[in-house]
């Protein structure tokens, strides 16, 4: 049986659109500028800031969201019917890993999309170092020591799911897969928390320790500034949460970063500033529940 992607399950991103920048948030350009989706339209990101990204920024954020959208989450955009530019380029089936005997070897088969059992996975990250007082030295790059890692289906049973595939496709056993890169998430972290920064604040682009991890620099010592919480969390009602921590001038500025948190995924802070610099009226209350260190 044929069963229709789980839209209903995941609500719509609300749009927003904010004043034209017209310059590349990222290098300053004036030329060739196109909008940036704060979360990619391909996560049912629906935030955009006009005229803010040149034609080169936008090649190089495009590699690692297109790495995101389609190595980690592909599945999950198939399922859920999140969006596409590429509508007619979408698989029809997808490899699925089995084995047909206790001794025998892994292989893999063709399984239609709309029934192949997907992991979920995030990186839990820990807290960025600057916000437990660590030295940026002592941060590592773009690593995890542990996934957030979840099972989904069309079905809504997971397990169900994958009894029932066995007994049809004759095997033994089956190996649901998740591809989890760090790097490009760490990435796509950092554009996320710029260019939400960026819109929330009046549109002006400013230094940020965040620009060189979007724009393909180099990553060492990324996790002083970006990070995540290490605890399970209930689900939203929103597909995804974005807000700036407001804090005293002192304060680092902090966007914290929920994608598709309706499905329970883990919290991100990412420092988008390293003090505040002084109070701006456009952010959100302070956040109370913001911990200082790894929970």
């Amino acid at each position: 049986m044929t069963l229709p992607p789980l839209k209903g399950l995941l609500p719509l991103h609300p749009a927003r659109t904010y004043p034209p920048v017209g310059r590349c948030i990222y290098c300053g350009s004036t030329a060739a500028l196109s909008d940036e989706h704060v979360v990619p339209l391909g996560l049912g990101g629906r935030f955009v800031l006009p005229d803010a990204s040149c034609s080169d920024c936008r090649e190089k954020t495009s590699k690692f969201e297109r790495t995101c959208q389609r190595t980690m989450y592909g599945p999950l955009r198939l399922l859920y019917g999140l969006p596409t530019r590429r509508k007619k380029g979408r698989p029809q089936t997808l490899r699925l890993k089995v084995k047909h005997a206790p001794d025998k070897d892994w292989e893999y088969l063709p399984v239609p999309q709309e029934r192949y059992p997907f992991l979920i996975t995030f990186p839990y990250l820990g807290m960025p170092g600057i916000l437990t007082g660590l030295p940026k030295t002592a941060a590592a790059g773009a690593v995890t020591k542990r996934l957030w890692i979840r099972g989904a289906s069309p079905s809504h049973d997971f397990h169900a799911l994958l009894e029932k595939l066995v007994a049809e496709l004759g095997v033994h056993s089956i190996m649901p897969e998740a591809k989890a890169d760090v790097e490009a998430f760490c990435r796509l972290l950092a554009k996320v928390a710029y260019s939400f920064a960026v819109a929330e604040l009046g549109g002006h682009p400013f230094e940020s320790p965040l620009v060189g991890y979007a724009s393909g620099g180099d990553l060492s010592h990324c996790l002083h500034y970006i990070g995540s919480r290490e605890a399970e969390e209930p689900p939203t009602e929103t597909l995804h949460d974005l807000a700036v921590l407001n804090g005293p001038p002192s304060a680092p500025l902090v966007v914290r970063i929920r994608l598709l948190s309706r499905l329970g995924t883990p919290t991100y802070y990412a420092v988008v500033r390293e003090t505040t610099g002084r109070a701006y009226p456009s952010l959100k209350p302070p956040d109370t529940g913001l911990p200082v260190s790894a929970a």
